[in-house]
C-alpha cells in the first residue's frame, strides 16, 4: 500500500509540476507577443537596520526591450540606468556617463538576461540558473517565483518575483510589479503603470542601447 501510495504521489507532483510548466511557458508567450514595453514605475527600496525598516522612494519611467532594460528616475533626482546583456551605463543628474562591463559578474548577467528572457519567451534561458515556481493567485493574477541555483547568484540575489495579470480570456499578459529580495532580506520592489506596447523603439531609443 505504502508503495502504491508513494506512486501515485510522484505521479501527481510530476503531472503538478508538467501543468505548471506549460502554463509559465504559456504566460511567457503572451508576454513576448509585445517585444517592447514602455511605462512608468515608482521603486521602493526597503533596507532593514538595527533601527528597523527605512524605505527609499522613487519614480520615473521604464523601457523593456530585447535590446535591454532603461530605468529612468525622475524623482527624488533624475538619473538613468541602461542594463544590457553584459553592460550597465549609469547617467547622473549631470549627464556624467558610468559605463561598466559586467561579462565578468555572472550574478549580475544573469539577473538581466533573466528577466529579458520572460520578455523574449526565451523559457531555457529563464529556467537556466533559477528554479521557477508558478503561484496562480486567483482572479488573472499570477506570480512567477525565481530561485538562484547558483551559489554565486543566491549570495547576492536571494528570489525574484514577477507579478503578471491577465484579463478573462487570457488574451493580455501584463507584468504589474517585480520585487527583488537580496540574501541580506533587503527588497527592490517596481510597481509599474500606464504601460503602452510599441511596435519598434524610436531612433533615439534605439540609440540608447547602442551608444556605449
Amino acid at each position: 500500500m505504502k508503495k502504491i501510495f508513494s506512486f501515485l504521489a510522484l505521479l501527481f507532483f510530476t503531472s503538478l509540476a508538467f501543468s505548471q510548466s506549460n502554463e509559465l511557458k504559456n504566460l511567457c508567450a503572451k508576454l513576448a507577443e509585445n517585444p517592447i514595453t514602455k511605462g512608468d514605475f515608482v521603486q521602493t527600496k526597503t533596507i532593514n537596520s538595527a533601527k528597523g525598516k527605512r524605505q527609499l522612494k522613487s519614480n520615473g519611467n521604464f523601457i523593456f526591450s530585447l535590446k535591454g532594460i532603461m530605468w529612468k528616475s525622475v524623482k527624488p533626482f533624475p538619473s538613468t540606468m541602461i542594463i544590457g546583456p553584459d553592460y550597465l551605463i549609469q547617467i547622473d543628474a549631470a549627464g556624467n556617463k558610468t559605463i561598466t562591463d559586467v561579462s565578468n559578474n555572472q550574478a549580475f548577467a544573469n539577473v538581466a538576461s533573466t528577466i529579458i528572457s520572460v520578455f523574449s519567451n526565451d523559457y531555457e534561458l529563464l529556467t537556466k540558473s533559477f528554479e521557477t515556481q508558478l503561484i496562480n493567485e486567483g482572479s488573472g493574477s499570477y506570480i512567477i517565483r525565481l530561485n538562484p541555483k547558483d551559489s554565486t547568484i543566491a549570495s547576492v540575489i536571494g528570489q525574484i518575483d514577477l507579478a503578471l495579470q491577465t484579463d478573462q480570456a487570457m488574451s493580455q499578459v501584463t507584468l504589474s510589479s517585480i520585487v527583488m529580495t537580496e540574501s541580506s532580506g533587503n527588497t527592490t520592489s517596481y510597481t509599474f503603470s500606464n504601460q503602452s506596447y510599441p511596435k519598434e523603439l524610436s531612433k533615439d531609443e534605439q540609440n540608447i542601447f547602442i551608444s556605449k
